[in-house]
């Protein structure tokens, strides 16, 4: 599976020793996990490898469990795991607006301490808000004598001319900022107009390249093969530590979350859910935030970051996100992947 997401170079953030997490992980008064285990479904990559040093290493050291790890099915899949009996993931990480819409179906209500979770964030009773991060706009500085200022310049080809990407995923930014681009205020993008969107997008496909990856992407604006795109911004900041004319625009990002959660037909419940109260306290959130920049989805101290990453992270930049609506993309994304892959397929 292709990971949305990626981390950046040694030295941008202040992180811990393994050995410094491992006993805050002890602090938290653990249980006793010996001689259990359970899998751990993450979106691959350098995230993934993220979380292994900040989460799955020092709960496994602290409790005794065996943590076993794979990239996650998306829903479809899952499903399709769930519909054969045979899910074969015990914990994983997926869209919020995914849980949101399928809690006690297809993922497993828990009964966990949520005291530390940002109410805001905690939007079920299935999953643990993890990974806020934006899709924001990047571009190459040095072609424009004004800089954009919101993702929906991405369409403005007259002010900023040049050669734009961005992925044929449904969920990634695209929708929201056509809509933007059409004159649509922030406030009012949900519920969303598809028709809207998609309209605006189909006039604009010839200015535009699509890549199934963001990691193309990545190194696309980095090596000047593209001058604009939106990308998250953890792959906009990889991006700039190789060519520092790549800057960001925070204006209207959309901005989402993950959550990780336990599918139902799950087959290590007890240690899943000793897993996801771990991950629903800030020190175990704020460890991983430490190695990667993004938002965490508790409430406590600002992690502690150096200044090229404070300058890519969306709580920098609260008053100018666009949050997504969960709710509506829990209810909508099947459609909405239908119709973009549509569009695309003309």
């Amino acid at each position: 599976m292709t990971s949305r997401k990626a981390s950046f170079a040694a030295g941008l953030v202040v992180t811990a020793s393994l050995a410094g997490i491992v006993s805050g992980a002890a602090a938290q008064s653990l249980p006793d996990l010996s001689g259990q285990s359970f899998v751990f479904a993450g979106f691959g990559g350098d995230l993934q490898s993220n979380q292994d040093i900040a989460w799955l290493q020092p709960f496994a050291e602290a409790t005794g469990v065996t943590v076993l790890q794979t990239d996650a099915p998306n829903s479809a899949a899952l499903a399709t795991q769930q519909e054969a009996g045979n899910v074969t993931v015990d914990v994983i990480q997926i869209e919020a607006s995914v849980v949101d819409a399928n809690c006690g179906d297809m993922f497993v209500e828990v009964e966990i301490d949520r005291s530390e979770l940002n109410s805001d964030l905690d939007t079920n009773a299935c999953g643990v808000p993890v990974v806020k991060f934006s899709f924001v706009l990047a571009y190459n500085a040095s072609l424009y004598d004004t800089a954009p200022t919101s993702i929906g310049d991405f369409f403005n080809t007259e002010e900023f001319p040049g050669v734009r990407v961005a992925t044929s995923f449904a969920n990634a930014g695209l929708i929201e900022a056509a809509l933007l681009a059409d004159g649509v205020a922030p406030s009012d993008i949900y519920p969303v107009d598809l028709d809207r969107a998609l309209a605006r997008i189909d006039a604009s496909q010839d200015a535009i390249e699509f890549r199934d990856s963001f990691a193309i992407i990545q190194d696309g604006i980095a090596s000047g093969e593209f001058d604009m795109a939106l990308i998250p911004n953890g792959r906009a900041l990889n991006a700039s530590l190789i060519n520092p004319d790549v800057q960001v625009t925070f204006g209207n990002a959309v901005t989402l979350f993950d959550n990780v959660a336990i599918p139902a037909g799950a087959e290590n419940i007890e240690a899943a859910t000793a897993f996801l109260q771990y991950t629903a306290t800030h020190s175990t959130q704020v460890a991983l935030a430490e190695r990667f920049p993004y938002g965490v989805g508790t409430v406590g101290p600002a992690p502690n970051l150096s200044e090229e990453a404070i300058s890519f992270f969306p709580d920098t930049y609260t008053d100018q996100l666009l949050v997504q609506d969960t709710d509506w993309w829990g209810e909508n994304i099947a459609e909405v992947r239908e119709r973009v892959n549509a569009l695309f397929a003309q």
